[in-house]
């Protein structure tokens, strides 16, 4: 493998309003992060971090549908990136769709995308019940071990959670 095969990506055209989508996003001014990310996706229509970013921005302005329908197209460009299904949870959650936000988690987790995060939102969304749901989903029957941090957390509340 040479140097070059592993040299980081050369930034694309929409680097730049995605960088400036960043600031905005970090000072809290929303909309004009959407707006930067918007430039961005209009520069590079297939990249879907991009999408991603504004979904987020588009949820801190209560824009639930739009922050969904990004989230979705993130999805459909990229369907293995983690944060795509965190964001569609997100969107969903925000709309008040809890089983479908908690469907979307599971669904990441069943494909082997577990991370901390999409089990902390689970928890988050659902309550402790959502433990033994990822352990049922996550691929080799065990979604959730006992190492886990949020299963020893929360393992003796878990098991006596309702379905």
């Amino acid at each position: 493998m040479t140097a070059e095969a592993t040299a980081a990506p050369t930034p694309g055209p929409g680097a730049a309003f995605k960088d400036e989508g960043n600031v905005h996003f970090k000072a809290q001014e929303f909309l004009k992060a959407a707006a930067s990310y918007t430039k961005a996706i209009k520069a590079e229509p297939d990249n879907h971090v991009f999408y991603s970013n504004r979904s987020q921005a588009f949820l801190k302005l209560s824009k639930v549908g739009k922050a969904l329908e990004d989230a979705e197209k993130c999805l459909e460009i990229a369907p293995t990136f983690v944060k795509g299904y965190h964001r569609k949870a997100s969107a969903l959650h925000a709309g008040e769709k809890t089983d479908e936000a908690c469907e979307v988690l599971l669904t990441a987790i069943e494909m082997g995308l577990d991370n901390n995060e999409l089990v902390r939102m689970g928890i988050t969304i659902k309550g402790k019940g959502f433990i033994p749901l990822a352990a049922a989903r996550k691929p080799g029957g065990a979604a959730v071990s006992e190492d886990h941090p949020l299963a020893k957390e929360n393992s003796s509340a878990a098991a006596q959670q309702q379905p």
